[in-house]
């Protein structure tokens, strides 16, 4: 491994960028590829492939045999509320090793106590998010039932490329929510992104199952980038 090579895989890894290495079997030469840098080739799919379902891949192209080896950072994922809801929820997250970050200005609610060893970001939605990175390895939700709080963050998060976008509310207060995104410029194609009532229909009451149906949606979201989240919900009522 040339010092070139192991020089971009530390830039990657310390950015938090997602790569794969792409090697071919009968000589062991490796590129390292970026979804940045894919094309419409069958490396490029492949390697979008690899990433996106987080799995090395063995493949056959043009005769030749290719391993796509994935490496992805964290998934990050952003709890707008410090809420009972929020403590479950981050406590599943960071078992199943998300990046896990709490935002909510309320200082008597985000406290180190209440998110043990969990970046607390005790500021508006919209005065702090600028400053992360949100792209398509990170997840939004927002908890408090409070406009004011969480249509700032749903704003950013529309404007960004995060694959997961959710929102604690009844249907009434969903579709209310819906609105307001709209009277902001939101077309429907954008405000169908944000997934409301959150989470999967497990008839969830408690605040831990809540975190449950939450951790599980994302899940989902995340392994069938293409599938809208009403088609997993409808395929969910069938089983």
């Amino acid at each position: 491994m040339n010092k070139k090579f192991l020089k971009k895989i530390i830039d990657l890894n310390r950015n938090k960028i997602s790569y794969c290495i792409v090697s071919k079997i009968d000589n062991n030469n490796s590129e390292i590829f970026t979804l940045n840098d894919i094309g419409n080739d069958e490396i490029s799919k492949n390697v979008e492939k690899a990433i996106t379902e987080d799995q090395l891949l063995l493949e056959e192209i043009d005769s030749e045999e290719y391993i796509f080896n994935p490496f992805n950072p964290p998934i990050k994922l952003i709890i707008v509320g410090a809420v009972h809801v929020a403590q479950s929820l981050a406590s599943i997250a960071k078992i199943m090793d998300f990046d896990v970050i709490i935002v909510d200005p309320r200082e008597a609610f985000a406290t180190e106590e209440r998110f043990p060893n969990t970046l607390i970001l005790s500021s508006w939605p919209d005065e702090i998010l600028s400053d992360i990175q949100i792209d398509k390895r990170t997840c939004l939700v927002t908890l408090t039932h409070e406009p004011n709080l969480d249509d700032r963050a749903l704003k950013i998060a529309l404007e960004s490329d995060c694959f997961y976008i959710g929102a604690l509310g009844s249907k009434k207060t969903h579709s209310k929510r819906i609105q307001r995104l709209k009277d902001m410029g939101f077309d429907e194609n954008s405000t169908k992104r944000v997934n409301g009532p959150i989470g999967l229909p497990i008839n969830a009451k408690k605040p831990n199952e809540i975190a449950v149906s939450i951790i599980s949606e994302i899940i989902s979201c995340l392994r069938h980038e293409n599938i809208t989240t009403t088609k997993l919900r409808e395929n969910w009522k069938l089983r």
